[in-house]
C-alpha cells in the first residue's frame, strides 16, 4: 500500500512520454530523441530550451549510473511541472556511465527551477526501483508504453 505522500514516478509518466524503441546510437543522439518524445507528446514546452538545459547538465558531469541506467536531467524554465520521459535502448548506449557499461534504460527528468523536491525524490526513487531484483530485465523486455509503465507500476507498489 503506497503512503499519502509517497511520490510516484508513475504519476509522472505518461504513456506518450515513453519510447521502446530508441533510434540514437550516442548520448547526443539519445537525448535529443528523449527530449524530442516529451515535445511531441503535447507538454507544451520548449524543446531547444529544455534541450540546451540537459546538454549543459550532462556537460558538468555524466548522468549514467551504473546497471545499464541513465537519468539524464535539468531544471529549466520550459517546463511548469516535473515531467520523465522513459526510452529504452535493446543494443545501448556509451553514456559514460559510472560501470563503463552501456546504458539501456533512460529516465529524462525535467523540472521547473523553483522546485526541487519533487525532482530528487523522482531520482531517489529510480535509484531504489533499479536494485530490486528483475526490474531492469522487466522494463527491457516492455513491447509497449502501457507495459513499460505497469513494469514500472507494480515495483513501486512492492507487487513484484
Amino acid at each position: 500500500m503506497r503512503e499519502a505522500m509517497e511520490m510516484m514516478l508513475t504519476d509522472h509518466i505518461r504513456p506518450e512520454c515513453v519510447k521502446i524503441r530508441l533510434d540514437g546510437k550516442s548520448k547526443a543522439e539519445v537525448i535529443e530523441e528523449l527530449v524530442e518524445v516529451l515535445s511531441d507528446s503535447g507538454a507544451g514546452c520548449d524543446a531547444d530550451a529544455i534541450l540546451e538545459a540537459v546538454m549543459k547538465r550532462e556537460h558538468d558531469g555524466s548522468t549514467g549510473l551504473e546497471m545499464g541506467v541513465a537519468i539524464p536531467h535539468a531544471k529549466c524554465d520550459a517546463i511548469d511541472r516535473l515531467s520523465i520521459v522513459v526510452g529504452i535502448s535493446k543494443d545501448g548506449v556509451d553514456f559514460d556511465s559510472q560501470d563503463g557499461k552501456r546504458s539501456n534504460i533512460f529516465f529524462l527528468m525535467l523540472a521547473p527551477r523553483n522546485e526541487s523536491g519533487p525532482h530528487v525524490q523522482a531520482i531517489a526513487k529510480i535509484v531504489k526501483l533499479i536494485k530490486v531484483d528483475g526490474f531492469r530485465k522487466k522494463l527491457l523486455k516492455a513491447s509497449t508504453p502501457a507495459e513499460a509503465i505497469d513494469v514500472i507500476r507494480k515495483v513501486e507498489e512492492g507487487e513484484d
